[in-house]
């Protein structure tokens, strides 16, 4: 099975981040796309206040750091130790 394109993998990224429950709806769970790793990609979490409330008044999550999308569209999170071992492996 051919890998996923990095647009594919960008679809399905925004689709399993929005399945992702915070439990506050002032937020929202978005990501950015951080590298490729052989043919999976890698992408980190990043909150989002959907109000106009300055950075440092905003809620603080602790969670996953991020996210691997498979050659074959699955996610699995990664705790904040392996996205930090993951992103050495990014391609460059």
């Amino acid at each position: 099975m051919a890998a996923i394109t990095k647009e594919q993998a960008q679809q399905l990224a925004k689709d399993h981040a929005a399945r992702v429950p915070l439990g506050q709806p002032d937020y929202r769970l978005g990501f950015t796309l951080s590298g490729r790793i052989g043919d999976e990609w890698l992408f980190a979490y990043r909150i989002e206040c959907l109000k106009n409330v300055p950075p440092e008044e905003q809620e603080q999550f602790a969670g996953a750091g991020g996210f691997i999308m498979s050659a074959q569209g699955q996610a699995r999170d990664l705790s904040v130790p392996m996205f930090i071992e993951a992103e050495r492996k990014i391609e460059r």
